[in-house]
């Protein structure tokens, strides 16, 4: 079953500017339907509570965010004109929190696109965060980084494999993508906390009875950072897609010490799908 209904999360940000270029190559590839969402609280009903507000502050400020939104709109219009047909390109406006709207529409599609994290200054009610996204939605996440602009959809894979439970989910929810891969490699770096090796089977034999073609990497760690040997792995292979489970420890573990997840988003060069 191929990608044919995709979200792109969509915020005005450079980062989702390049989640858009990113479904256009999926569409193109897949000939998929594409959702653009936009996902916001508004000013007016965070200042609810505060009932001494004067009405036409309220009124100014519902005024100022519309002809806000409407840019947003225009620039995602703009953006991916004449690159999807019109009866395969699609746009929803949806109030509430932006992480959360959003992963409630994720559960509707075969794919979420998301820019990686923008700062935005003034408008952090429109902030993204793709990791609570994934967590939230039980979804695959393709995070795409703010400067993709690629001519095509580069077709070497790399699946960060540990035997994990994330690793395990993120395969099998990048399945559809791996299929069409012309090659997929699984790269497992021994960091002293990799599963199990089980009788039988391994991944990569999982992966070769669905017609792919695989290789597994398993280069030292040395004195790298996990985080680190994924990404240089994934630089000198010329990777254009890497598939990794988040967060096999918790999100707040992560967020306050660091760890491989946090490491990674932050830091790579090439379009992630996360699944948790």
């Amino acid at each position: 079953m191929a990608i044919k209904n995709i979200l792109v999360a969509y915020n005005g940000s450079e980062s989702s500017d390049a989640a858009v270029h990113a479904a256009v190559l999926a569409h193109e590839k897949y000939g998929a339907h594409v959702t653009g969402l936009f996902a916001h609280a508004s000013a007016t009903s965070r200042l609810g509570r505060y009932t001494w507000v004067p009405d036409t502050v309220r009124q100014t400020l519902d005024t100022l965010e519309a002809d806000a939104h409407a840019g947003i709109h225009e620039r995602f219009t703009k953006a991916i004109a004449g690159r999807v047909p019109d009866d395969r390109l699609h746009w929803i406006e949806s109030s509430g929190e932006s992480d959360t709207a959003v992963a409630d529409y994720a559960r509707m599609y075969d794919l979420t696109i998301v820019g990686r994290r923008d700062i935005l200054q003034g408008a952090k009610r429109l902030e993204l965060h793709p990791d609570r996204i994934a967590m939230r939605s039980g979804r695959p996440v393709l995070v795409v980084p703010r400067d993709y602009r690629p001519e095509q959809i580069h077709e070497h894979a790399v699946l960060a494999w540990d035997g994990h439970r994330t690793a395990t989910r993120a395969m099998n929810d990048a399945m559809q993508i791996l299929e069409t891969k012309q090659k997929v490699t699984v790269l497992s770096i021994d960091d002293g906390e990799r599963g199990e090796a089980l009788d039988g089977i391994d991944v990569a034999t999982a992966l070769a009875r669905h017609d792919i073609d695989v290789e597994v990497a398993e280069p030292p760690l040395g004195k790298k950072s996990v985080g680190q040997a994924i990404l240089d792995f994934c630089d000198e292979a010329g990777a254009g897609l890497l598939v990794m489970g988040a967060y096999e420890h918790s999100m707040f573990r992560e967020e306050l010490f660091g760890g491989v997840t946090r490491f990674v988003l932050e830091n790579a060069k090439l379009p992630i799908l996360i699944s948790h």
